[in-house]
């Protein structure tokens, strides 16, 4: 290992939210797991923890499924603290009205399953390096004995583009989400003695639950591209900031440590 901040990074325990950080700039993951800065908020992330928190709410029977839109109604406040972009205009009403619709349409018989796990920490080791893991619902289906991870996505549905339709590709969102739930999917079986059978990706703003079937094979290749991409992180020397013009919006809105990166502009 060749950085200077081996102490730090050998005594980690990893997540996919840190491993993926660094794929998305190497600077912000050095200022939020290495400097440990002080981090801010943003719109995003605040109606994400709103639709999180309903959802769990219910999935623990604190919250019947008729009182899922009051409950949103009367907390929006209190989670949306950060401002909404100024473009594109009426973000901030648009995400209000889409949660209340979802919520308004939320439609689970839950009688039909066994709620395994709901925003639970687990902790496993892989090859001498430290996991952890939160899935936001682990179900089991009283009919037929089955474990589903359900995730929970305030962030669009974007569909294949035509070149990888014909192609049968996933799409690259779809492929990176993978990632997270495979390495969650793999922590269960070895922690839990829990297969999950399925992947359900509930993408709230569109309505849309997209399903996948775990592959052992797919698991396999996560677990390596984590085990590498830990490894590249150790012997990262430069952390260079991430300014290419896709990553251009994450800067401006999204990013932790946009008030006061230099880089952002």
């Amino acid at each position: 290992m060749s950085s200077e901040y081996g102490f730090i990074l050998d005594n980690m325990r990893w997540s996919f939210s840190s491993v993926s950080s660094f794929e998305t700039c190497p600077l912000g993951f050095k200022y939020n797991y290495i400097e440990a800065e002080d981090r801010i908020g943003n719109f995003y992330s605040d109606f994400g923890l709103l639709v999180h928190d309903v959802l769990e709410k219910f999935f623990n029977k604190e919250i019947q499924i008729y009182e899922m839109v009051e409950y949103y109604e009367e907390h929006y406040k209190d989670f949306m603290v950060s401002l909404p972009p100024t473009f594109p205009k009426g973000m901030g009403e648009k995400y209000y009205e889409t949660g209340l619709e979802y919520f308004s349409n939320f439609d689970f018989d839950l009688s039909l399953y066994e709620v395994v796990e709901v925003e639970k920490t687990v902790k496993s080791v892989y090859n001498d390096i430290e996991l952890t893991t939160r899935p936001d619902l682990i179900l089991r289906e009283k009919s037929t004995g089955k474990y589903s991870l359900v995730d929970f996505k305030t962030s669009k549905f974007k569909k294949n583009t035509k070149k990888r339709q014909k192609a049968n590709l996933e799409s690259e969102q779809i492929i990176n989400y993978m990632h997270q739930f495979q390495l969650y999917a793999y922590i269960y079986w070895i922690e839990k003695d829990i297969e999950i059978s399925d992947i359900r990706i509930w993408f709230i703003r569109d309505g849309i639950e997209v399903v996948k079937e775990v592959n052992p094979m797919e698991i396999q290749k996560t677990m390596e591209w984590f085990e590498e991409t830990i490894e590249q992180i150790k012997n990262e020397e430069e952390w260079m900031p991430n300014i290419s013009s896709k990553n251009k919006y994450f800067c401006s809105q999204i990013c932790s440590f946009r008030h006061f990166c230099p880089y952002n502009t």
